[in-house]
């Protein structure tokens, strides 16, 4: 205003005799100058909407980022900026509905987006509530994301038609400018002859003072629309052209700002979806890894016959631990020997067997990890300089050590993953497979002399007759009884007989070979099943323990009891009978039958042909 008050008073003072032209003149220029002023001010109005629609969907999207990243990974730094963003957006919607409260169709579409906006947040801070209460991963509702980014598309298209009205409205408003300036430049061009002087003096003046900032504040803004972000209007011209300019150089500031952060958000998005993505491959390789063990373990659950342990995971180490190479061991039943059980990958230490106090983990009962040459000391059993990192681990069920575990190569997480899950359910296998070995351990053995019983005589004989008759080597049956049993067990008491038993037992047990035979066929009767023995071997390994049995004595409660002897009878297959040797044992007992007729205290021998066996 004081700028066209300063022009109308020029106009004035040169054209005193002209009063009216120049009042008329002056007229014009006031209705111009403030069309310019509404103009511009409208152009603010228009761009101050633009950057409140920028700025809640920027709000809305870095709300809803964070929102995403912490329903995925269950991190609550994910939404420190959530409650600023969420009142943020709520105070930028208010706004945006009094901004365009002038502008009937605007103000509709400001409502809804209003309302679509206060849902979208609702939405998420009820899902940021629930993931507090039951945990983020179980707060993730296919439903409500479905409809959270229905409503985010929603108020996306909203804020972009409300941008197209308002820049549509913009270049109306400056078109109007433009076509009120061109007015006036013509008034003045064809002004009154006799104002001519006045009129294009006016006119430089005003050309001076106006057209220029106003081209300056247009190349400025034609500049920044096509994505030059450091263009600034020059403040200068007039009062208005100077408060314009510096209203406009703010504004592109706080737009350019806008875009640096929504740039950032969509940026941050991108490392969040990377993060989820590696995230989800880890996922399912730790899914594969626990169906990969599952399966393992059911076979393992489903062993019921020896050697089925050796076969399922001789199938499933490759698999479970493929990157790496090694070897499961397990102590016998001395506990005194570490006997390789499987393998896998072709390690470069691989013995057979060796003693516990030639493992570190063993001797620690914890882990021992040797990461390169001299980083630790390196196990007897693992060998010498081996370029790659080894680890043994050992295998304990119920704080007892079952075997040991020895990998070599470098472990990822997801193989250390494996390789845990892979001892427990190792562990449990080893425990099952020792529970199942004890029980049939007491289902074929005399709890009393701990030699087999009747019943593993029985399937043992089947089996060594079948290979006897495959290979032709001779087979022989020794039956044996203790001489009058029951009067000393009458005369001594049963706890005597007990340890007679016992006694006998060990000493048949010394008489015969590892891979032979004896049991308790029953009550004081001995069975021993000798393959491979000829008829006189047999006959003085037999012999021998009959007169050591002879000069056996008991120590019993403090006396020594005895001597006892035994009686034996004796039957021997060999390939020239003619027959089969299903029927030794028939035979041995009755060459014992009548030994214990003859006398006792010796030993009878079918004849080798069966016929005379028969008389």
């Amino acid at each position: 205003m004081k700028l066209f008050a300063f022009l109308s008073a020029r106009i004035y003072a040169l054209m005193a005799l002209l009063g009216l032209a120049a009042l008329l003149l002056g007229g014009l220029l006031l209705q111009s100058s403030y069309r310019y002023r509404e103009a511009f001010t409208w152009v603010g109005h228009s761009q101050e909407v633009i950057i409140s629609l920028d700025m809640l969907q920027a709000n809305l999207g870095e709300a809803e980022s964070g929102l995403r990243g912490y329903l995925m990974t269950d991190d609550p730094s994910y939404l420190t900026r959530f409650d600023g963003n969420i009142g943020r957006a709520e105070a930028l919607r208010d706004q945006i509905v009094v901004l365009v409260s002038d502008n009937p169709l605007q103000l509709q579409r400001a409502k809804v987006l209003r309302e679509k906006a206060a849902i979208k947040a609702s939405v998420m801070s009820t899902a940021v509530q629930r993931g507090r209460q039951v945990g983020a991963t179980r707060a993730i509702d296919p439903e409500a994301r479905t409809k959270a980014r229905r409503l985010m598309e929603e108020i996306a298209e909203l804020s972009t038609d409300m941008r197209e009205e308002e820049r549509r409205l913009f270049h109306g408003r400056t078109e109007a400018a433009n076509a009120s300036y061109t007015l006036l430049r013509g008034l003045l061009l064809i002004g009154c002859p006799l104002i001519a002087l006045l009129i294009l003096l006016l006119a430089l003046q005003i050309r001076s003072g106006m057209t220029r900032p106003l081209q300056d504040l247009l190349d400025a803004v034609t500049r920044f629309g096509s994505g030059e972000r450091t263009a600034r209007a020059p403040v200068r011209g007039g009062f208005e052209f100077r408060n314009l300019a510096q209203a406009y150089n703010v504004m592109a500031d706080q737009l350019g700002s806008a875009i640096d952060q929504s740039n950032r958000a969509e940026g941050k998005l991108a490392r969040v979806n990377a993060q989820l993505l590696d995230r989800g491959r880890a996922l399912e390789a730790r899914q594969q890894s626990i169906e990969l063990l599952s399966g393992m373990a059911r076979r393992l659950q489903a062993i019921r016959g020896e050697g089925e342990l050796t076969t399922v995971l001789d199938c499933f180490l490759p698999k479970v631990l493929p990157d790496l190479a090694g070897s499961l061991y397990v102590l016998n039943h001395s506990r005194n020997l570490l006997v390789r059980l499987s393998s896998w990958g072709e390690p470069y230490a691989d013995p057979e067997t060796f003693l516990p106090d030639q493992c570190w983990a063993l001797r620690r009962g914890q882990p021992h990890t040797v990461e390169r040459p001299g980083a630790d000391i390196v196990c007897v059993h693992a060998g010498g300089d081996v370029p790659v990192e080894r680890r043994c681990e050992p295998v304990i069920a119920g704080g007892e050590v079952l075997g040991l575990i020895y990998v070599e190569g470098l472990a990822d997480p997801e193989s250390k993953f494996r390789l845990e899950l892979l001892m427990e359910n190792v562990a449990l296998a080893l425990v099952n497979e020792n529970l199942r070995s004890r029980l049939r351990e007491q289902s074929i053995r005399d709890p009393l002399t701990k030699l087999f019983n009747r019943r593993y005589l029985e399937e043992a004989m089947q089996l060594e007759a079948a290979r006897a008759q495959r290979s032709g080597a001779p087979l022989a049956v020794i039956m044996a009884d203790v001489d009058h049993f029951k009067r000393f067990n009458d005369a001594n008491g049963h706890e005597a007989g007990d340890a007679l038993l016992r006694a006998v037992a060990g000493q048949i047990q010394t008489h015969f070979r590892h891979g032979d035979i004896v049991c308790r066929y029953g009550g004081e009767e001995f069975t021993v099943i000798a393959p491979g023995a000829s008829r006189e071997l047999i006959s003085r390994r037999v012999d021998d323990l009959r007169r050591t049995v002879r000069e056996m004595t008991i120590d019993f409660g403090g006396q020594r009891l005895g001597p006892v002897t035994m009686s034996f009878g004796i039957d021997v297959w060999t390939a020239t009978d003619g027959d089969t040797p299903d029927n030794l044992i028939a035979e041995a007992d009755r060459a014992l039958f009548r030994a214990k007729r003859l006398g006792r205290d010796r030993i009878e021998l079918v004849p080798p042909s069966r016929s005379e066996a028969a008389e």
